[in-house]
């Protein structure tokens, strides 16, 4: 009993490994706080606009990356990437210095070395359903809108391995994604309330929605990343040569977290000039769990300046 118990443990360590080496993740990242729907090879991923996703399960390597954003000002982004699995992969969206919006590789990351935050993250489907929309009168006044939305999840592709142990072969599937057929559903609920006595002839609705909160930054954010995650993101900032990069990188790992004081302190650091580490501190104040604090990180700077732009900075906040 004993063996059989290891022997399947071996071959689940064995399919996830094979799993591993033969999918990849991708994050979308918008710089900028722009949000935006993400297409992954012609199929939309998010089912509301989001800043930043992370898309894990890929297996093509050949992907096509469509960027649709919220606000329509914004012209679509279109490019195709070869990757490779086994890593998660970086796709950066930022404006360029003529302050055009752009869509570009940032960089990849072995899949057991990429840091946890609390980005959203969506296993990658290939298929959309679209909403199915009921609506029910309660009263002469009043309206409810049921929305229910529905989305395939998982991947669709399987694979398997077969094992040949003592002359015996087994086939071990190795799809430890969510079963293809599997689906989640959101249920968005809006009530109308009509003004008036029943009668709706040439008055005006005024509406009230209910359901999902909006998401909003985690301004005045509660506890503080712990040390373990923090050396992670010093030392993924610390590997990053070019400035725009390790700024951008430091931005996203912030924007993912909840810093103290003395971690904004430590990141203003790893950059060598007084004009990116006070834009890093301006940044980083909504994800600042100590804002009483937050005068303190003027210490890192050189210049008696760059403090005083920071403190002017505070007395507006």
């Amino acid at each position: 009993m004993k063996k059989l118990i290891l022997l399947l443990s071996g071959l689940l360590l064995l399919s996830g490994i094979v799993y591993s080496q033969n999918t990849y993740n991708v994050v979308v990242f918008s710089e900028d706080g722009e949000p935006f729907f993400a297409f992954l090879n012609g199929i939309r991923q998010n089912d509301k606009p989001e800043t930043n996703i992370r898309v894990t399960g890929l297996n093509s390597e050949a992907l096509n990356v469509r960027i649709v954003f919220e606000n329509k000002a914004n012209p679509q982004l279109k490019q195709n990437f070869m990757l490779e699995p086994g890593f998660e992969h970086t796709i950066n969206i930022k404006r360029n210095l003529k302050k055009v919006i752009k869509m570009r590789y940032f960089g990849k990351a072995p899949l057991n070395e990429t840091i946890a935050t609390d980005i959203t993250n969506i296993p990658y489907h290939t298929t959309e359903t679209p909403s199915k929309t009921e609506v029910a009168t309660n009263s002469p006044n009043t309206t409810t809108v049921i929305t229910t939305k529905t989305e395939t999840t998982g991947n669709p592709d399987k694979g398997s391995v077969t094992i040949n142990m003592g002359g015996i072969n087994m086939n071990v599937n190795t799809n430890t994604g969510v079963n293809p057929t599997e689906t989640k559903s959101e249920t968005i609920t809006s009530t109308t309330v009509i003004s008036g006595t029943g009668n709706t002839t040439g008055t005006s609705p005024k509406t009230e929605t209910t359901g999902a909160p909006q998401v909003v930054p985690n301004q005045g954010c509660m506890g503080t990343t712990t040390a373990t995650e923090f050396a992670k993101i010093k030392k993924s900032i610390s590997s990053v040569a070019f400035s725009d990069t390790k700024m951008s990188t430091a931005k996203l790992a912030t924007k993912n977290n909840c810093l103290s004081v003395e971690q904004v302190s430590e990141i203003c650091k790893l950059f060598s000039m007084d004009e990116d580490r006070l834009m890093y501190a301006k940044y980083a104040y909504d994800y600042c769990s100590d804002k009483r604090n937050y005068y303190n990180v003027g210490s890192t700077f050189s210049f008696s300046t760059t403090i005083d732009e920071l403190n002017r900075f505070l007395e507006k906040k």
